[in-house]
């Protein structure tokens, strides 16, 4: 429908609304409200207001610049330029604002394990709520989907819960701009050291020391190509050692706590409990 009742929002912008089956909203990821706006100076949207009293508001908003700038206030106060991407929680306090002419698109959505995607991105992203997308343009490409089937009523809540979790992984895991051969070559360099080096003290530090890297621009590097922080991809990769000991050896789980790089039985137990939801002593009872 076209918009024509929001100041500061000109009238050739769109808004469609989506109201979610109950199994969309125990199950899918969804969308209840989304647009297409072009802005002049005047939009001023406080959560003051009626509109963000109703319940398709109070979610998670994601919008996508493709002209000029929106200003956000919530926790922090940050701008989201042309290009870029805004993550807002709207059951917390929020402001947005133009000061010229700006266009984006958005969705409210909300479902699933929205809020710990939410959580996990900004995680990511230092606390940042406006960034860069992947290079690639698919953020935008799905978002605009998303818009054009609710125009034209074409879009199953099945599809439409896909295209949003493609979004939610693609801002938590964008995927890097192709590396430079030493980048790639560094990166398989350190999952191999890893490998080689797992029964022995691994620090973030000795793992970037060892293909030439810094700290910081290893774990940027690392987690962006891999999935995984350092840190976590060396615990996992303990406890994957120590699933494969437990199966196929009698060593005591004090044995394999050291033999998989831990110095504390405790601290393996509680890393390998909070991991896979058994102790190691019930993991072994389970698949003899």
């Amino acid at each position: 429908m076209k918009v024509t009742n929001e100041a500061g929002v000109l009238s050739r912008s769109e808004r469609f609304f989506a109201t979610p089956s109950t199994t969309a909203r125990s199950l899918f990821f969804y969308v209840t409200r989304v647009g297409h706006y072009y802005y002049d100076e005047r939009y001023n949207f406080l959560d003051s207001c009626a509109v963000a009293r109703q319940e398709s508001h109070k979610n998670f908003f994601l919008t996508y610049v493709r002209a000029g700038s929106i200003h956000f206030e919530t926790s922090q106060q940050f701008t989201a330029e042309r290009g870029q991407v805004a993550l807002v929680d709207c059951h917390k306090p929020h402001h947005f604002y133009t000061t010229g002419e700006a266009e984006a698109m958005w969705i409210h959505f909300d479902g699933a394990n929205a809020a710990a995607f939410f959580e996990q991105i900004l995680d990511f992203r230092g606390g940042r709520q406006a960034f860069d997308p992947p290079a690639d343009g698919r953020i935008e490409q799905e978002m605009a989907q998303i818009i054009s089937g609710l125009r034209t009523a074409s879009m199953s809540e099945v599809d439409c819960s896909q295209r949003i979790y493609r979004i939610l992984c693609a801002l938590l895991f964008p995927q890097p701009q192709a590396g430079s051969p030493a980048e790639n070559s560094a990166i398989a360099k350190a999952v191999q050291f890893i490998g080689a080096h797992l029964f022995e003290p691994l620090s973030v530090e000795r793992v970037a020391h060892a293909v030439n890297l810094s700290p910081s621009h290893f774990s940027r590097l690392f987690r962006s190509t891999t999935g995984f922080s350092p840190h976590e991809y060396i615990m996992l990769h303990r406890i994957d050692e120590a699933k494969a000991l437990l199966q196929s050896t009698n060593l005591s789980v004090k044995e394999i706590a050291f033999r998989v790089g831990y110095h504390s039985e405790v601290n393996f137990i509680t890393a390998f409990t909070d991991k896979t939801g058994s102790t190691p002593t019930q993991f072994r009872k389970n698949t003899l």
